[in-house]
């Protein structure tokens, strides 16, 4: 799947407003919120820069938070290839625990991961040590 430009602008535009401007986009999105997480976690492949992670195997949990319940997507880097999907992972190296508006803002590029979670918007469970090197694993955005 190909990265959507105007898509891609509209959820960053998006994420620069309030929680409820960002709750409110994700329910108008194609398919509501979970269409949005999709679109985004669909996208994570095409950001994955495998020389950035060469050699590095790890799976990564994400618990996000939404005014429909929490959703549960994976990242899995192997191989030179980042997979991703709704679900639950057995045993990931790191979980992330975050409410849609910051996950949004995280990554969209308008917030840092280690800021969210120095202000207490992100919780971590497991190796956080590879929160760091997750987010360099793949191209970020610029604000």
């Amino acid at each position: 799947m190909a990265l959507d430009t105007a898509k891609f602008d509209r959820i960053r535009v998006a994420a620069a407003g309030s929680d409820e401007d960002v709750i409110n986009f994700g329910r108008a999105f194609e398919g509501g919120i979970d269409g949005l997480l999709d679109e985004v976690f669909g996208n994570l492949p095409q950001a994955f820069r495998p020389e950035r992670a060469a050699g590095q195997q790890a799976d990564f949990q994400y618990r996000i938070d939404t005014p429909d319940g929490v959703r549960e997507f994976f990242v899995s880097v192997d191989g030179g290839k980042a997979i991703t999907g709704r679900g639950v992972v057995e045993s990931p190296r790191l979980t992330m625990s975050v409410n849609l508006p910051t996950f949004m803002r995280l990554v969209s590029g308008r917030l840092n991961g280690m800021q969210a979670f120095l202000r207490g918007k992100v919780k971590l469970s497991g190796n956080t040590l590879y929160a760091a090197k997750f987010e360099h694993w793949f191209e970020r955005p610029t604000a």
